[in-house]
C-alpha cells in the first residue's frame, strides 16, 4: 500500500499562511498602516507644494518703479565703494585704525545711499510695510559695522560681526528682500 500525501487544509479560525510566512501580528500590521500613512501624508504634502501651494515671494512688493529706483542707487553705490576700498588700499598702511577709517567710509556710502532709496516710499502700505522690515534690518548691519569701526580705531583687529537672525547672519534676511525684487545690488555689500 502506498501512501498518498495530501495537503493540509486550513482550519476556518486560522488564516493561510502568505507567501511562507503566518498571520502579522497586532504590532506589525499597526507599523504597516503607520508607514503607509505617512507614505500617504508626505506624497499629498508634494502635491500640494507643487500644485496648489502659491509661488510667490514672502517679501516682494508690487511697485517696480520704485525697485528699479532703489537698484539704480544701489549700483552707484557699490561703485563708490569699490573706488573707497582701492583708495584705501593705495593709501594705507594695513593697521587696524587704517582700515577703520575705509570702513568709516564705506558704512557712510552704504547709509548715505540707504537713506537715498528710502527717501521715496512705494505707495501701497503693504509694499511700505516691507520696505519699512528692511530698513530696520539694513540699520542693524549698519550698526554692526560701526561697532567694528570703533574697535579698529582703537587699533585692535577686528572683523565684522554680524548680528544673527534665525541662526543666520543678518545679511541674508536682507539678501530675502532684495533677490525676490530684483535689487541684487542692494543686497549687503561684499569686501567693503
Amino acid at each position: 500500500m502506498t501512501a498518498t500525501a495530501t495537503a493540509p487544509t486550513p482550519t476556518p479560525d486560522i488564516p493561510a499562511r502568505r507567501w511562507g510566512r503566518g498571520p502579522y501580528t497586532r504590532r506589525q500590521l499597526l507599523v504597516r498602516i503607520a508607514l503607509a500613512i505617512a507614505i500617504l501624508f508626505i506624497v499629498f504634502m508634494w502635491i500640494y507644494a507643487f500644485v496648489f501651494a502659491s509661488d510667490a515671494a514672502v517679501a516682494r512688493i508690487d511697485d517696480v518703479a520704485w525697485t528699479k529706483r532703489a537698484e539704480e542707487i544701489c549700483l552707484r553705490r557699490n561703485d563708490l565703494l569699490d573706488a573707497n576700498s582701492a583708495h584705501i588700499r593705495e593709501t594705507g598702511d594695513g593697521s587696524p585704525q587704517s582700515v577703520g577709517v575705509g570702513v568709516k567710509q564705506a558704512t557712510d556710502i552704504i547709509e548715505t545711499a540707504l537713506d537715498d532709496v528710502l527717501s521715496v516710499q512705494p505707495p501701497s502700505l503693504e509694499d511700505q510695510k516691507l520696505v519699512g522690515e528692511w530698513e530696520r534690518l539694513y540699520r542693524i548691519y549698519i550698526q554692526d559695522r560701526r561697532a567694528t569701526e570703533v574697535k579698529l580705531a582703537k587699533g585692535e583687529k577686528a572683523e565684522l560681526n554680524e548680528t544673527t537672525l534665525d541662526g543666520s547672519p543678518i545679511s541674508a534676511a536682507i539678501g530675502d528682500f532684495t533677490k525676490p525684487n530684483y535689487m541684487d545690488a542692494c543686497s549687503v555689500p561684499t569686501g567693503s
